[in-house]
Parts: C-alpha cells; sequence; structure tokens
C-alpha cells in the first residue's frame, strides 16, 4: 500500500512538473521588455586565445556589474575550466599549458592534458618561455620580490630573492636580474643544473635598465652615479657579450672618458629606451646631455617671447634635459665612440640594421602651424661620419615615413605618392606614379595634406613594398620596374588589408627605430575584407593559390586568430541582432563551429532591428546611415526619435551593443531602442571652411528620408554628440528647429577663443585643429574671421530655442570646460533653457563609474521628459 501511495505521489509530482513546463515554455515564448535591473546580466566577449596546436581556446566574459570570468575549453572536446575574476591569461607555445593570475588566489598554472591546476599566492606578473618547458614568475611580499623559475616537466625550481629587476634573452634561455640590498647583477641558465654566475656587484649606486641583443648572448644596463648639483641623473654603462662562453665585461663611465663623452651625462630620457642594441651585436646606442646646473630660483615673471620657435610652455619643455638629450653609439670591444644627435638636428632614429641614423630638428620650421611640423632628414652612416641631406620638408608623421627591415631602405609618402629612398645607391624612386589612381585619402575632409591610405611594410626579402590603395593591396617593387595588385577589391567594392595585428614581427623594438613591419610571402598572408555594403571577413593570400575566402558575411566578423600549428583558426561574429559568439573552424569542415554564443538571455526580450539607409546632402554626395527601430515597433505606430552623431558612423551597422547602466558619450544606445525611442546614426561629409553649416545639411537630409517612412513622432526628435559631436550638436540646434531636446557633451562653442589658447598637455597651440584637422576651417582665422563667427555656436545662440543639456569634465585638456561655459551663459543671458553639468576631476573621456552613471542618467531623464513629456524628478539639480 505504501508503494502503491509512492507511485501515485511519483506520477503525481511529474504531472505537476510537466503542467508547470508547459506554462513556463509558454511563458517562455511571450517575450518581454529589457528594463534596467536586467542589464547586469549582460556581457561583453573579449581576451580571446589560441593554443598553437588549435585544441584548446581561451576568452573572457566581462561584465559591468559582477566579476569578470575567463573561460577555458576545449574546440572540439567538452573539457572546459573557468577562472572567475582571472587576468593576464596565455598558453605555452606547445599548447600543453594555461596560465593566468586571479588576485586572490595567485599563479594559476594549467595542465591542460590533466586538467589539474597548481596555484602560486602573491604572483604579480609571469612568462613562459622558450616552447614553453619554463615559466617564471615574480612573487612580491611588501617590499620584497622573488623570481620564481620552474621546470614544468619536472617540477624542478629556481629562485632568488631581493629581486630588483629581471630580463630573459630572446630563446629563454638564460635570465638577468639584479639584486637590491647585494646590488648585484646575475644570471641563470634554464638548464637541468640552474646553474648561475654574477657578473658584478657593487657598494655603489644601483644598477637598471636591463636590455638583450637580439642574438641573446649579450646584455647591457646602466648603473646610477652619485647625484650632483646637475639635473638628470649621471649613469655608467655596461656591456656584457660572450655570456655562453667567457663573458667580457666592457664599462663606460663618463667621469673618467677623456674622449668625446668629456663633460657630458649618460641619461634616461623619459618615453623613449635608454639603451638600445644593433643587430649586428657590435654597436650599443644610448643618451646623453650636457650639465644643466638645478635651479630653485622663484619666478617673477614668465617672458611669452613671440619669436621664439614654440609658446612659453613649449618652449620651456623643449629646453629641458629629457628634450635634449642626444644619441650616441659605442663599440665596446673597440672602444670607439660616435655622436649621432647634433646640436643641429638633435633627433634620432635607427635604421634597422642600426648602420644609418636618421636625424632631424623638430623645431627646423617652427613657428608653424600643423600638430606635427615638416622637418629636414639628414642620413648619417655611424660608421663613417659621414651625413647628407635626403629629404626636404618632409611630414613626420607616422604613416608617412617607415623603414625596411635591413635598413636598406626609406619610405616615405610625398606629393600624394609612396616613395622610396635606398641608401646604397642614393637614389629615390616614385613607385606608385605608375599605378595611376589615388594613393591618398579620396574622401578626406578635414584641412591639410590628405594621408596615405597605409603601407604596412615590406617583403622580408624587400623585393616588396606593400601599399594600399581605396580597396586593394599592391606589391610594388623596389626598384620601381613592377607593379602588382594581389586583390580585386575595387571591382567588388570590398577593402582589403593585410591583418597587420596578426604579425608580431615588427621591427619597432623601440622608440629609436623607424617604424616598419615586414612579411613573408612565401608562406601568404592573411588579410580582412570590409565591403562598402558593410559585410566583413578575412581572406587568405598565397603566391602560388591567390587568395581564399576563410569567412565573409552580411555581418561583422573580426578578431580572427589562426594557431601558430594547424590550420585551425576561430574569430568573432556578430550582428545588431546577434550577439557576439566565438566560433572555431578547420580546413576539414564545411562549417564553423559556435564555441560560445553570449548572452542568451537576450532570447527572452524583445530587441527590435536595425537597417541601413541611404540619402544625398545638397551637393550630391552619397552619404548611408543606420536607423535602429524600437523593440516593441509596431507598423502604423510613430515613436520619438534621437539623432546620434559624429562624423561616419554607417560603419557599425552589425555591432552590437549591450544594454548598459553608463556609457563613454553618455548615449547607450540600445537603452534607448529598448525604450520606445527610434535611433538615427548618419554619416556627414564636410566641405572645408563650413564644418558647422556641412553637419547641418547632412543631419537634416537624414532626418527627411526617416521622417518621410511615417514613423516618426516629428515634435519628438532629438539631438545629440559629444566632443566634435559635441559642437555640431550645438551648432545644428542654432540653425533648425526640428529637435525638440539636444544634449552636448564637452562641446567646443567658440572657434575664436579656442583657436586662440593652448592644448595642457604640452603647451602647443589649438590652431592646427582648425587649420589642418578635425575643425576642418583649412586657413588662419586671420585669413577667414566671419567663417570661424558663422560656425562658432555662440555666435549663433540667439537662433537656439531647443533645450539643451551640456556637459564637460572638469580636468578636460581637449576641450577646455570654458567652452561649455560660454554656450551656458550666452543661453542663460539669453535665457533660453539650458542646463550645464560640469564634472570635477573627469576629463574628455569620463572614467569615473559614479560619473558615467549620473550623466547617462540624466541624459536619460533629459530626452525623456522633453520627447516622451515625463516630468523631470525632484533630484535632477546638483548635489
Amino acid at each position: 500500500m505504501k508503494d502503491t501511495i509512492l507511485l501515485i505521489k511519483k506520477h503525481t509530482i511529474l504531472l505537476l512538473f510537466l503542467l508547470g513546463s508547459v506554462t513556463i515554455w509558454g511563458q517562455i515564448s511571450v517575450k518581454r521588455n529589457v528594463s534596467p535591473a536586467d542589464y547586469s546580466q549582460w556581457s561583453t566577449l573579449n581576451s580571446e586565445k589560441l593554443a598553437a596546436d588549435g585544441k584548446w581556446v581561451s576568452y573572457k566574459l566581462a561584465y559591468d556589474s559582477g566579476k569578470d570570468t575567463v573561460f577555458v575549453q576545449q574546440t572540439t572536446g567538452s573539457k572546459k575550466h573557468i577562472f572567475p575574476s582571472a587576468t593576464d591569461e596565455n598558453f605555452s607555445r606547445d599548447g600543453k599549458w594555461w596560465a593566468a593570475i586571479v588576485p586572490e588566489k595567485g599563479l594559476g598554472i594549467l595542465s591542460l592534458k590533466t586538467g589539474k591546476c597548481q596555484w602560486t599566492a602573491n604572483v604579480v606578473s609571469y612568462e613562459f618561455l622558450g616552447n614553453g618547458a619554463y615559466v617564471a614568475f615574480l612573487k612580491k611580499s611588501g617590499l620584497e620580490q622573488e623570481l620564481c623559475i620552474l621546470n614544468l616537466a619536472t617540477g624542478q625550481k629556481y629562485s632568488a630573492k631581493d629581486i630588483a629587476e629581471y630580463s630573459f634573452n630572446a630563446s629563454g634561455k638564460i635570465a638577468a636580474y639584479i639584486t637590491k640590498q647585494e646590488n648585484a647583477v646575475k644570471l641563470i641558465w634554464l638548464d637541468q643544473a640552474f646553474r648561475s654566475s654574477e657578473i658584478i656587484q657593487s657598494s655603489a649606486k644601483r644598477f637598471k635598465n636591463l636590455i638583450w641583443n637580439k642574438d641573446a648572448d649579450a646584455l647591457a644596463f646602466l648603473q646610477e652615479l652619485p647625484q650632483d648639483e646637475y639635473q638628470g641623473t649621471n649613469h655608467k654603462l655596461y656591456f656584457v657579450n660572450h655570456i655562453d662562453t667567457t663573458p667580457q665585461l666592457h664599462i663606460l663611465d663618463p667621469l673618467l672618458s677623456e674622449d668625446i663623452l668629456k663633460g657630458l651625462r649618460i641619461v634616461t630620457p623619459s618615453a623613449r629606451k635608454s639603451i638600445e642594441m644593433a643587430t649586428d651585436d657590435k654597436k650599443v646606442f644610448f643618451y646623453t646631455t650636457t650639465p644643466k646646473l638645478q635651479t630653485k630660483e622663484k619666478q617673477i615673471v614668465q617672458v611669452w617671447d613671440g619669436a621664439t620657435p614654440w609658446t612659453y610652455p613649449s618652449q620651456k619643455n623643449s629646453e629641458s634635459w629629457h628634450y635634449n638629450s642626444k644619441m650616441v653609439v659605442w663599440w665596446p670591444e673597440e672602444n670607439k665612440l660616435f655622436k649621432i644627435g647634433t646640436d643641429e638636428f638633435l633627433k634620432t632614429q635607427l635604421l634597422a640594421d642600426g648602420n644609418y641614423a636618421l636625424n632631424h630638428n623638430p623645431l627646423q620650421y617652427e613657428p608653424q602651424y600643423e600638430f606635427a611640423s615638416p622637418v629636414d632628414y639628414v642620413l648619417t652612416d655611424v660608421r663613417t661620419g659621414e651625413s647628407k641631406k635626403i629629404l626636404d620638408k618632409q611630414i613626420r608623421k607616422y604613416d608617412f615615413i617607415k623603414g625596411s627591415g635591413s635598413g636598406n631602405f626609406i619610405n616615405y609618402f610625398k606629393e600624394k605618392h609612396w616613395w622610396v629612398y635606398n641608401s646604397k645607391e642614393d637614389s629615390h624612386i616614385n613607385l606608385t606614379l605608375p599605378l595611376g589612381i589615388p594613393i591618398d585619402e579620396v574622401d578626406y575632409d578635414c584641412g591639410g595634406t590628405a594621408p596615405p591610405y597605409g603601407s604596412p611594410g615590406w617583403s622580408v626579402d624587400e623585393k616588396y613594398l606593400i601599399v594600399y590603395d581605396q580597396y586593394d593591396i599592391w606589391l610594388l617593387s623596389a626598384d620601381g620596374k613592377s607593379q602588382k595588385r594581389i586583390t580585386h577589391g575595387r571591382e567588388k567594392h570590398i577593402r582589403y588589408r593585410i591583418a597587420e595585428d596578426s604579425y608580431t614581427d615588427s621591427q619597432l623594438f623601440g622608440n629609436a627605430e623607424l617604424p616598419g613591419n615586414k612579411f613573408d610571402l612565401s608562406k601568404g598572408v592573411l588579410i580582412e575584407a570590409f565591403g562598402d555594403d558593410k559585410s566583413s571577413g578575412y581572406y587568405y593570400w598565397h603566391p602560388e593559390r591567390n587568395i581564399k575566402k576563410m569567412v565573409y558575411q552580411d555581418r561583422m566578423i573580426d578578431h580572427l586568430i589562426k594557431a601558430e600549428q594547424s590550420s585551425s583558426y576561430i574569430f568573432r561574429e556578430q550582428s545588431f541582432k546577434l550577439s557576439p559568439r566565438l566560433m572555431f573552424k578547420t580546413e576539414k569542415e564545411k562549417q564553423p563551429k559556435i564555441l560560445i554564443q553570449t548572452n542568451l538571455q537576450q532570447n527572452h526580450f524583445d530587441w527590435g532591428h536595425n537597417e541601413l539607409i541611404s540619402y544625398t546632402d545638397s551637393r550630391g554626395t552619397p552619404l548611408q546611415g543606420v536607423l535602429y527601430y524600437p523593440s516593441n515597433f509596431q507598423k502604423g505606430k510613430k515613436y520619438p526619435m534621437i539623432v546620434h552623431i559624429y562624423e561616419k558612423q554607417s560603419h557599425i551597422l552589425h555591432h552590437y551593443f549591450n544594454p548598459a547602466e553608463n556609457a563613454m558619450d553618455a548615449f547607450p544606445r540600445t537603452n534607448y531602442t529598448l525604450d520606445g525611442y527610434l535611433v538615427l546614426y548618419p554619416d556627414i561629409a564636410y566641405e572645408v571652411g563650413e564644418p558647422g553649416k556641412s553637419a547641418t545639411d547632412c543631419v537634416i537630409a537624414a532626418v527627411k528620408v526617416v521622417t518621410a517612412k511615417g514613423i516618426v513622432e516629428e515634435q519628438h526628435i532629438g539631438l545629440t554628440g559629444a566632443s566634435f559631436g559635441g559642437y555640431e550638436t550645438g551648432y545644428i540646434v542654432s540653425q533648425t528647429n526640428i529637435f525638440a531636446a539636444a544634449v552636448a557633451g564637452c562641446p567646443l562653442t567658440d572657434f575664436v577663443s579656442q583657436y586662440l589658447s593652448l592644448d595642457d598637455n604640452w603647451g602647443l597651440p589649438r590652431m592646427w585643429r582648425y587649420e589642418s584637422q578635425q575643425q576642418r576651417m583649412g586657413v588662419s582665422l586671420f585669413e577667414d574671421y566671419q567663417g570661424y563667427i558663422e560656425n562658432s555656436t555662440v555666435a549663433q545662440a540667439v537662433k537656439i530655442n531647443t533645450p539643451l543639456l551640456i556637459w564637460s569634465g572638469l580636468e578636460d585638456t581637449m576641450v577646455s570646460w570654458t567652452q561649455g561655459l560660454e554656450l551656458h551663459l550666452a543661453l542663460r543671458r539669453l535665457q533660453k533653457p539650458n542646463q550645464f553639468l560640469v564634472y570635477p576631476g573627469e576629463n574628455h573621456s569620463f572614467l569615473k563609474r559614479e560619473t558615467k552613471n549620473d550623466l547617462t542618467q540624466r541624459t536619460k531623464e533629459w530626452f525623456d521628459h522633453y520627447l516622451k513629456e515625463k516630468p523631470f524628478r525632484d533630484n535632477l539639480s546638483s548635489n
């Protein structure tokens, strides 16, 4: 009887469960609206890593509220490991191990074979060495640091305490380290015995700045000299070579020097490597400066002299020992020195082999009003000391001048073309003239020189310079005799570019080296693709097999990582409605496998959709924009709309955006589409000299296209933007009354006062921003004063009738908060509805969570009040 009752109870429970399940399933099928309380469920996929053999992957899910979590899982199997709060995660080169640091637990080293994780507390950094046989990590307890090296196969461990600094050579087989109390420089070999030796020990000042040569058998470092009455610490320089056989120590002491170092100081200038070594392992490069007495005299007056090359703050910076340090080269084995930097040409960049140096003087053509002044470049053979000028008035921006891997060639962009200078033949060749197509950006609409589409680098054999046009990739022979287009994007309206982030063999080892990558074309190259229709993906080009599609879809495809030792790869896929997911593909499988689909909870909510719209400005320029529909959109119904502006934005068509409690520009777009708003992101094309009028023209044209659909409450349209978009927002509402509310973030509002002001970081006049950059006036204030007035929002403030919310960071170094203040005071005097939010402690980009939350909430309430006619909260005023 009891068994019968028990059986009945079981069936009853099962029946109730099934009935309940039907009810639950029915509820799931009815989607609901997302509320702010739901935002914390959303995560962001990032930090994807793929093991060298392609068998394991790791990735992170980051949460605005809550612990970020790292997952390590098999790409074809079902094993998965979870590490909450993990950071600095990496696979070993042999694919056998994975490691990460967790704040509360220390370093975790996971065996991918056994699944066991070994933890070591108090670890602050680590690195796998060589092929992954060893791992080194630094433990910290109070002020004490301990370097530990672990043989992962045997468990054998070496440790050294009292560590001030350490560095492994390129092969990962030898470590150099400096001890604090003992003040010694020592070596440890990663072999079975962990043999060690001491290079030098001293009771004098500390050693520092260890640096290895490329071949991993020579070491250089500095030792501080006693502090004296001069600015900047003086140093001895040490060089040790033949480390694996019979180490030889060479010392350079400026206090004992009777040659070119006499009276000079060896220094460590900021933002530059203090020591560098040439690839021939024979030359060491370092910096010197002339002694300058420390002064504590009280300043009575600042003399801002109109005849100086730079303004007073910049001029003071240029007079510092940091700025005036000059490069010297030392041949330790020959005890030979040569001063590369001179008083006339004090700044130096090295060609890759270190045999040639490219010198220039940033002050040569000052005062001038570009961001980076043009310069003459002088090429110096550091072996012979011979110098010659090779370029006149060359633009010295990063993308305009680069070098080849051997140092034989310098490629530079000038007069709308890529040229190559051959250092051996002393010749200049225009490589792109035969192409007959633009190599500079055809859609460039700022003032000044249009930049090139780019040149990622050279083929490893230096037969070809790789160059981009608007759509395609070209291989141009260094002698100018052949030009080969390896893609056909122009015909397909697809932009092809080498996936440069996938190639780490950069020649940019330090600040002193002329930038330039090299690519082994014989092995093929990974290529990114982006279509005019916003499709995207990746291709692979091989010289024998041409170009092959890996993945290309009408979605956002990015972060492709190919396994080093197999043909498999991972990539990220997303669209407006599809939360990012991590995909895995092998050469054998036709379809990729989903490794992780983020934010599955989205399936329970209404989400909306988006579309690409097309329109033209008054000049007939074809433009695009992205229109987002509200999650509860119904045909035949009209909705309030907010227009977000900042130059061109249509490329975000397939980007997924989480709902969030805040955003950098205070406008988390998804929050609005989930709350019954249409949101429009239009592209803007500019006419130089009329930035405000151009923005007004394009934005109104885009709005008209959307309102013609009959879906917009035309009396409830809002406008928002930050930075340059903040300027555009303020200006546009002075030209039209179609907007019922507007929010302008950190806006520049007065072209005259902003033009006649200084950037706070370096003291540069902001004139360059107007004459040759984003503010797009194209000429100086004094060549078009009326144009500056006509494009200034404060001068048009009397015509503003739209309620305007303005916000700025009190410490903004890019656009002074007083720009927002000017517009606020103008509107206040005119008795126009406005509010000005000023956030202490914030710069141009807000970083504090509480600040971003407050601003995001106030922005939402501003739009809700004027576009949805909701009342303001009582606490909307400042607290």
